[in-house]
């Protein structure tokens, strides 16, 4: 694992702590606000959130709140830690303590046994990933207050026995974007209505997906801090979810569960969910379910990640309000926990709530009670903590050590680097250890090249390597809450091979992604770009933006890859960068986010394009290219409905925009559809095509968010694709062209696998779709259309299909 760095406090601190003596009064929130915390109708910024956590890290010794990072959007990233002050004097210490339970590899019994008992327990506190979920920025600053002043419990005995890290918000740009809208709109027509834009920048609601990806700032902060600095022992992940049903999760989560998490560990989660449950019962306060809606499968959360590096990870789920806007329910309106039948006493669900008016104060009123609940049971006994997280990590390690697989193996002939690149540095992200091999190595009676990349399993996040690595499979009942599948070597593309036995070779240790390239050779002829490299697309990208020529080689030698300057045919002559429009509804399109993040990390320049500039008509005069993400035909025709937004924002493409669509292809445009706006495509151009996962005779069939293999059709676009591509298929469309299509029809440029076509995850009735078409080329007019079925850039974690979009936008100009 990562050394540990040192710790520098603030002056500041070292000020305070040098004058114990000196009493100085602390603000309170309200008094920093200037108005009640939680109040209807009013919204804390982050300015103001920020600005108190500063303010009471000023006042108080007992608290330190220092920027570790930067957004997307370049705000401040806070972290605020808090403990009485023989704490954080012995912070570095504790983190060193932590640092060792989290890997003790090396340490001797008496060391391991003195950090279980004087080490303290670290609980970090996650607040506001959802900027739509509004309420735990704000009960974070009175938690924050209370954990500093208070002499009451459990507040006293968690500053003297535990350190507490609060992320005041995980998404600051969100929480602005949310609180500038809901002041605009708060008293009129639209309040409470979506904000125009996603709340975080590429992501959205979706920032809770990235969680084993990294493609954001505030996910790449919070995963050095848990990894690489802090190592807690438990992580809370404090969310809103719909106001009609409970009022508030708490664990034991739902079946099923992964089996590579530590039964311990879940076992954890469990207790401590289930202390919630008693406590707050206890407290009369109604409406608290558990072992419902959410389950222990999926990875890629910002709690489900934690738990598989040995840390036990809560989520809570409070009914939201409308941001900041009271709402009534009466209990006729009140549904049961999914999972339960009515909205009655249950083992899961003790004590219904009654209905009645529903507050901001409310719901920060129960995230309190859980808060309370959790550093009592965590103050009350910090050894059992302490020591559970050193078992779970020396059990990881053992199982490593005995289990199969016991080593993965990523041999340096792997054609696309770039792909390698962004995994290893993922891996080195997570605090995964990484070797290379420095000369060829033998492994289960196979031989791989010098420079191959080796991960022992046998490490403290070995199970977590399993967890991304293996191939899942998921179990029958109900379907998965997010994804059934994800198996991230397979949708980035680079092949890896599990391995039974322990490898011996000299290796040397890799410390940064580049560094884990040194001997992965570039592959194809001299002189020659292969397009199975993520890095050549990038490469291309800038030839053309640079105003140089490429050329694509179609057929012999090297067909599929670029070569700078140009060739005679066969071989396409690229002389510019098409000029590229993304369609960008007035709602915020997550599907639209990623694809912008994927054009940004390739530095694609694009216009952004919204409804009222395609109803204008003409559109080859600005696009040569538009894309429109996967977004429903609904709100591709209607748009934002009236009184939802201010009348400028209303409406969508129908009938304008949509004609003047129709016209741009017809008069030569190339247009890209994705996912659900593919179906609207379809109609629009009248396309000989049908979905058949919408047919009666699919009945039955089910695919919830796994992992299949396409297979490319013999085309030009296609050259040089690998013989079998991973794709993410997720409420996606498969196709079949109807047999009386006219010359110059559809074509299919990729089709789903004729046989074995899961990888990863669960399918029910895959012959609904084997060898259907997911990837489809047109012509309409002088124009050109290119359908995919499913999303090419799915959360940006399906990096080997990336460059069918990239082959659909530079490779079919004509």
């Amino acid at each position: 694992m990562r050394s540990l760095p040192a710790l520098v406090l603030p002056i500041l601190l070292a000020a305070q702590l040098g004058a114990p003596g000196r009493a100085q009064r602390i603000t309170t929130p309200e008094e920093y606000l200037g108005r009640p915390v939680g109040g209807d109708f009013t919204l804390a910024d982050w300015g103001e959130v920020s600005g108190y956590h500063r303010r009471l890290a000023s006042q108080s010794p007992r608290v330190i709140s220092e920027r570790v990072g930067t957004t997307t959007e370049e705000r401040p990233f806070l972290l605020t830690t808090i403990a009485d002050e023989a704490g954080l004097a012995a912070l570095d210490r504790h983190r060193a303590l932590a640092a060792l339970l989290a890997d003790p590899r090396g340490a001797s019994e008496a060391r391991k046994r003195e950090a279980v008992e004087t080490a303290r327990p670290i609980l970090f506190i996650s607040l506001g990933m959802h900027s739509s979920e509004t309420s735990p920025p704000q009960f974070g600053m009175e938690l924050a207050h209370r954990l500093a002043t208070s002499e009451e419990e459990p507040y006293r005995s968690a500053r003297e026995r535990l350190i507490v890290c609060l992320i005041p918000c995980t998404n600051p740009d969100g929480l602005d974007r949310v609180v500038e809208w809901y002041r605009e709109t708060v008293a009129t027509p639209h309040e409470s209505s979506r904000p125009l834009e996603l709340y975080q920048h590429y992501t959205g609601h979706d920032n809770n997906r990235d969680w084993f990806a990294l493609t954001q700032s505030e996910t790449r902060i919070v995963t050095r801090l848990l990894y690489s600095e802090w190592f807690p022992q438990v992580y809370w992940d404090v969310h809103e979810q719909g106001s009609s049903r409970e009022r508030f999760f708490v664990p034991p989560f739902r079946d099923p569960l992964d089996p590579n998490l530590d039964p311990a560990i879940i076992a954890g989660i469990d207790a401590l969910g289930s202390r919630a449950l008693y406590d707050m019962t206890r407290e009369n306060l109604a409406g608290i379910s558990t072992g419902v809606s959410y389950d222990m499968w999926w990875n890629g959360g910002n709690r489900n990640v934690p738990v598989r590096h040995n840390i036990i990870g809560l989520l809570t789920e409070a009914a939201g309000v409308r941001y900041g806007s009271p709402v009534f329910l009466p209990r006729e309106r009140l549904g049961a926990p999914r999972g339960l039948e009515g909205y009655a006493p249950s083992n899961r669900f003790p004590l219904p709530w009654p209905g009645g008016w529903w507050r901001l104060r409310d719901v920060i009123d129960y995230e309190h009670a859980f808060a309370r609940s959790l550093l009592a049971s965590l103050a009350r006994e910090p050894q059992t903590w302490l020591r559970g997280a050193l078992e779970a990590s020396q059990r990881a390690i053992e199982e490593g050590a005995r289990g199969a697989p016991r080593t993965w193996v990523i041999p340096s002939d792997n054609p696309d680097r770039g792909a390698v690149r962004r995994l290893v540095e993922i891996l080195l992200l997570s605090g995964v250890e990484v070797h290379a091999a420095e000369r060829e190595l033998e492994a289960d009676g196979r031989t791989w090249p010098a420079g191959s990349l080796v991960i022992f399993r046998d490490q403290p996040y070995g199970s977590y390597v399993k967890d991304l690595f293996e191939v899942q499979r998921y179990p029958g009942g109900d379907q998965p809450y997010d994804v059934a599948g994800w198996t991230l070597p397979h949708l980035f593309g680079v092949h890896r091979v599990e391995v039974m036995e322990r490898v011996s070779v000299p290796l040397r240790r890799v410390v940064t992604a580049g560094d884990g390239l040194l001997g992965f050779a570039a592959r194809g002829e001299s002189g020659l770009l292969s397009s199975d490299d993520s890095d050549t697309w990038k490469t291309a990208f800038a030839e053309l933006r640079g105003g140089r020529r490429l050329s694509f080689l179609e057929e012999g030698a090297g067909a599929g890859s670029f070569v700078l300057g140009a060739r005679e045919a066969p071989a396409l002559a690229l002389e510019r960068m098409p000029r590229l429009g993304v369609y960008a509804p007035w709602s915020g399109s997550m599907d639209e986010g990623w694809l912008r993040w994927v054009l940004d990390a390739y530095e694609i320049p694009f216009t952004r394009v919204r409804n009222e500039m395609v109803r204008a008509g003409r559109l080859g005069e600005l696009l040569d290219v538009l894309v429109i993400p996967s977004i429903r035909s609904s709100t591709l025709d209607q748009g934002r409905p009236q009184d939802t937004v201010p009348p400028r924002y209303e409406g969508g493409l129908d009938p304008e925009g949509a004609v003047a669509i129709e016209e741009f292809v017809r008069r030569g445009g190339t247009l890209v559809t994705i996912g659900r706006s593919s179906a609207w495509a379809v109609d629009l151009l009248e396309l000989p095509l049908i979905d058949v996962t919408r047919e009666p005779a699919s009945e039955g069939f089910s695919c919830p968010g796994s992992v299949l293999r396409g297979v490319p059709r013999e085309d030009r676009l296609t050259r040089g694709l690998p013989d079998s591509l991973a794709l993410f298929f997720s409420s996606s469309s498969a196709w079949r062209i109807e047999p009386e299509a006219e010359p110059g029809g559809p074509t299919a440029l990729l089709a789903l696998a004729p046989t074995r076509i899961l990888l990863s995850g669960r399918i029910e009735r895959p012959e609904v779709v084997e060898d259907r078409a997911v990837w489809v080329r047109a012509e309409h007019g002088r124009g050109r259309v290119h359908l995919f079925g499913f999303s090419p850039h799915f959360r940006a974690w399906s990096q080997q299909t990336f460059q069918l979009l990239f082959r659909a936008v530079l490779l079919d100009g004509s």
